[in-house]
């Protein structure tokens, strides 16, 4: 007999046996909601029975075996590198969001105290993400949620340094992280994993179609990389790149220089390589202009939709991704997260916040996993070899098997991920269509 109620509903929900954890949490499951109930005037109240319930789920969701030591009396720091000012402040306060209600559900259901260490990454801002990546090493953290391919590089050097174990659900394993000791990317490298899908769906919807060109950020040194790699898989789909590359300062959106170029060459389709807001106003600012090219691009998200003033819902806009998909979440624990998190804050999250969520889910993971060894959790390196024995993690991305969770792998030589469900979809009057779906370098690919 179960001691916590489910919020899971239908043929989802499933009896637990778990009953002698799930009260030894209840105490601090009672005290711990207090603090998301305390998130804001303006925001939903969650109650303490509601927290005990996703604890419980959560346990549930993880198939974690009985007797586990899960980790309560320990306290355990983490770091958090995140873009929480300029113009993508959105994305950072998405994480965060994510991360607190993660921590809650995480100290509920008899895990750790973990104590997060926020840090504004800004734009990124190299400046500011190096002082980030110095200040979280001087707290001695072990590990650390991070973005951005690792502030774009800036903090990269002392996350090997310092050995902090860091795991990135904004920018994945670029190809200037890849490889890099100690860091590891949690999602699709992108554009870079999406592009041969994305290419493919061209191909298929639109045979006259032969040329790609691409705008996007401007990465400093790591531009010429990333262009041989893209341009590659152009090359490779059989269709052209007709050397369009146009890049922008990342804090800038202000695309008038870069579309008067693209003007003078348009590409049948076109890389947006922006996030956050800016593929909106882009989209905006090229529909102003008469691009005729097809806009494709790498994220979505409702920032882009608000900077697009109209555009996007008027117009519709194609992107290649790994969408969270929170209006049809793809797993028990996708639906959970929704159902939380909506409930916590009063919208539904996005793919930032989707990432950072299971980001947390892995720490807690690797804790676990360290404590049944008879680790010290706050090694970095028993941290670090605990993932590198099984690189394997439940994910909120994927349908799982039976009532089971999503798998996130990680790739031990690329430090990205293995495989990771992907798609063209296009948004339009406030819905989101699954144009194609595919994985990592198209395998899989089948239109929709």
């Amino acid at each position: 007999m179960s001691v916590l109620p489910s919020t899971r509903r239908g043929p989802r929900a499933r009896s637990t046996s778990r009953s002698v954890r799930r009260s030894v949490a209840l105490g601090a499951a009672l005290a711990l909601a207090l603090s998301l109930s305390a998130c804001g005037e303006d925001k939903p109240e969650v109650s303490a029975a509601e927290t005990q319930a996703q604890a419980a789920d959560l346990v549930d969701l993880l198939a974690i075996p009985e007797g586990t030591d899960l980790g309560g009396d320990l306290t355990w720091k983490m770091g958090a590198a995140l873009t929480l000012s300029g113009p993508s402040a959105a994305n950072g306060e998405s994480m965060k969001n994510a991360i607190d209600l993660a921590v809650e559900q995480v100290k509920a259901a008899g895990g750790p105290t973990i104590e997060v260490l926020t840090k504004d990454i800004k734009g990124p801002d190299p400046v500011a993400a190096k002082q980030a990546a110095e200040e979280l090493a001087a707290a001695g953290v072990p590990a650390k949620i991070t973005s951005m391919g690792d502030g774009l590089g800036a903090m990269l050097e002392n996350t090997a340094k310092d050995q902090i174990l860091s795991l990135d659900g904004v920018g994945g394993a670029q190809v200037f992280t890849q490889g890099v000791d100690y860091f590891f990317g949690t999602r699709e490298v992108a554009p870079s994993d999406a592009v041969p899908g994305a290419l493919e769906w061209l191909k298929q919807s639109d045979p006259e179609a032969t040329t790609v060109g691409l705008v996007g950020v401007d990465l400093g040194p790591f531009n010429d990389p990333i262009k041989a790699d893209i341009t590659a898989k152009i090359d490779a789909s059989g269709l052209q790149f007709n050397g369009l590359w146009e890049t922008v300062a990342p804090t800038s959106q202000d695309y008038a220089s870069v579309i008067s170029k693209i003007k003078e060459n348009q590409p049948d389709m076109l890389l947006v390589a922006f996030g956050g807001g800016a593929p909106g106003a882009f989209a905006a600012q090229a529909k102003a202009a008469g691009l005729d090219s097809l806009l494709m691009g790498i994220e979505f998200t409702e920032e882009a939709v608000k900077a697009s003033k109209g555009v996007l819902d008027s117009d519709g806009f194609h992107f290649a991704m790994d969408y969270f998909d929170a209006e049809n979440p793809a797993n028990p624990l996708a639906e959970l997260f929704v159902d939380s998190y909506e409930k916590a804050y009063g919208v539904k999250p996005d793919f930032y916040a989707a990432n950072a969520y299971e980001e947390v889910l892995m720490f807690w993971d690797l804790v676990r996993r360290v404590v049944a060894d008879g680790g010290d959790p706050n090694d970095s390196a028993a941290l670090k070899a605990a993932l590198e024995a099984d690189p394997t993690f439940a994910s909120v991305y994927g349908a799982g098997e039976g009532d089971g969770p999503g798998t996130l792998a990680i790739d031990l030589k690329t430090h990205g991920v293995a495989s990771r469900p992907m798609g063209v979809y296009e948004y339009q009057d406030g819905a989101v269509s699954t144009l194609a779906t595919f994985d990592v370098n198209a395998a899989g690919f089948a239109l929709n």
